[in-house]
């Protein structure tokens, strides 16, 4: 298991990737993804647009809900822009780390799959940290 990435939300994404003072706006890669409902287990899909890059050994993903009722929109509207979820990769015990966080309270509030890839959104038992856990590294910017 290895941390993936910072996630964050907003509701601008060319603002914020502007933010990122250190880092060139060419240094991110931008691309929209669709969640078909289809493909969610927990929680609604969606259109969203996303922008990640890296900072020293940081990987940050700012993403933008591009429509009004996907999870990502109504996380937007309910806590507004900012960090979201710390992501990691578990290519070999995704189960096993998904056991020990819902046994300590936590729930699946997102999840979808795609093929062979499965990411899971796990919330805190508190209610104030999302973990996103995915079975394999689809994208990791330079």
């Amino acid at each position: 298991m290895y941390i993936w990435h910072i996630g964050m939300l907003t509701d601008d994404i060319d603002e914020t990737m502007g933010a990122f003072c250190a880092l060139p706006l060419e240094a991110w890669t931008v691309m929209e993804v669709e969640f078909p409902q289809e493909e969610m287990l927990v929680g609604g899909g969606g259109r969203l647009k996303i922008a990640f890059a890296r900072l020293a050994d940081s990987v940050y993903e700012v993403i933008q809900p591009l429509d009004a009722h996907s999870y990502h929109a109504s996380e937007l509207q309910r806590k507004g822009p900012g960090l979201h979820h710390i992501a990691y990769v578990c290519p070999d015990d995704m189960s096993a780390v998904t056991d020990a966080m819902l046994n300590n309270g936590g729930k699946v509030v997102w999840e979808t799959r795609h093929g062979d890839e499965n990411a899971r959104y796990i919330e805190t038992a508190d209610g104030k940290m999302i973990y996103e856990l995915i079975n394999v590294c689809p994208f990791m910017p330079e």
